[in-house]
């Protein structure tokens, strides 16, 4: 993603010429501006009123349509965009242990396409297997259960650190082997890296990013190590063997982890802060679930659906072709708004209302579409379903005091801190 954005945002040039677009009255600059970790919302609806697909001042061309990002996403003429002519230049720092630096997103299923792409998922997809996922809902609940005993109630308590960080966490830490009292750089790691999805902005955050890659490189390069010295029944050791038969290269199988690790844990903490403002800020909605928290996973795609943890997604033009009435020349980036296309009044009803009764919640584009649909998706509804069923069972009056500290980023749309509440249920978010 980071290097989609910045192959967008290299169309402006620099960020004086991305802030005139803007104030020339450019709206898909205007969503490149963004301040981060703002609502991009009413943004996207201008762009929604200009219709199906929208070209900025620089050739991008930008979606708020479902059904136009549903064919972007599923259509394999639209690649996802090359990010080793934008990376940071990724060398290895003094100090660092492993002779190479990797990004989560090179390398990895997140950067590739077909054929390589498929090549590469045929890997991993069945280590997250419907069969896989079955076998740990019970660790998952027993995880549950155990961290909300461990809850502070006396006070108002940050969930995201104390508990929507943690259960995705610990589970992707089981299920690549790794030891569980990792937790905190896990969750450090992850907040680090939701603030670089948009780019490096100076040399001071460009150093910081490498720092962050090269301890999540030595981590991983370690892991694998230590699982080739000591098989277990966990992902890592199952992919250490691809790399021993020349089907994926070392490099890669350490960019997979770490795109696994941050991309396992961060969406189903976002689920769960942003199910928690939403039901906060909907007094009847929190009500109906309080009510019946069997409703849990009604909760988690209408969740998704109202806010996408990820709230857009860049392809490029493959080769010459129309859309939506416009004939696109190769090379050209189109960016699906996938929260826009969440909130497509043509697909639902009164789209801005957050309803855990919606008939076809499940038809949001959170978990993108097609080819590179997440390979998470089922592991980050059971926990999000899991942990909101658990909270709400134990503290049907919990809600959000204050308001929440966003990602500081225009991508990643989720709380890094959320004050609530367990008991005495008043006026909760403003709004």
């Amino acid at each position: 993603m980071s290097g989609e954005l910045r192959t967008v945002a290299r169309l402006y040039r620099n960020s004086l010429r991305l802030r005139t677009s803007t104030a020339l009255g450019d709206p898909v600059a205007a969503i490149l501006d963004l301040p981060r970790g703002t609502d991009g919302h009413t943004h996207y609806e201008r762009i929604r009123a200009r219709g199906d697909l929208v070209r900025g001042r620089s050739g991008l061309c930008m979606t708020a349509s479902h059904a136009v990002s549903n064919e972007v996403l599923r259509d394999n003429r639209f690649r996802v965009a090359p990010t080793s002519a934008v990376r940071l230049r990724l060398r290895p720092l003094p100090g660092q242990r492993t002779d190479f630096l990797v990004h989560p997103l090179d390398d990895s299923l997140a950067s590739a396409n077909p054929p390589e792409h498929t090549r590469l998922r045929k890997l991993v997809a069945p280590l997250f297997g419907a069969a896989q996922m079955r076998a740990r809902r019970d660790f998952v609940e027993e995880l549950v259960e155990r961290q909300l005993d461990a809850l502070d109630t006396t006070e108002p308590v940050d969930l995201i650190d104390t508990f929507a960080l943690r259960i995705p966490s610990l589970v992707i830490a089981e299920l690549l082997g790794l030891p569980a009292t990792d937790h905190d750089h896990f969750a450090r790691w992850g907040i680090e890296f939701g603030a670089t999805v948009d780019g490096a902005r100076g040399a001071r955050e460009r150093r910081r990013t490498q720092v962050l890659l090269a301890e999540l490189t030595d981590y991983f390069a370690a892991a694998v190590a230590a699982r080739r010295a000591e098989p277990g029944p966990d992902l890592i050791t199952a992919l250490t063997a691809a790399v021993d038969e020349g089907a994926m290269t070392e490099a890669g199988l350490v960019s997979t982890c770490q795109a696994l690790l941050i991309g396992g844990f961060v969406t189903t903490a976002n689920i769960i802060g942003n199910a928690m403002i939403a039901l906060s800020a909907s007094p009847d909605q929190h009500e109906m679930f309080a009510a019946d928290p069997d409703r849990a996973a009604a909760v988690v795609e209408e969740t998704l659906r109202w806010e996408a943890p990820a709230q857009y997604s860049v392809r490029v033009v493959g080769e010459p072709l129309e859309l939506a009435g416009r004939e696109l020349t190769k090379g050209t980036p189109v960016v699906a708004l996938l929260a826009a296309a969440n909130r497509d009044p043509a697909v639902f009803t009164d789209p801005a209302r957050f309803d855990i009764a919606r008939p076809n919640a499940r038809d949001h584009l959170s978990f993108a579409a097609g080819a590179h649909y997440c390979l998470g998706a089922g592991l980050a509804r059971m926990e999000g379903e899991i942990a909101l069923r658990g909270l709400f069972r134990r503290f049907p009056r919990i809600h959000a005091v204050g308001a929440p500290a966003y990602c500081p980023s225009r991508v990643i749309r989720g709380p890094q801190r959320l004050l609530v509440r367990t008991h005495d249920r008043a006026r909760s978010l403003p709004g």
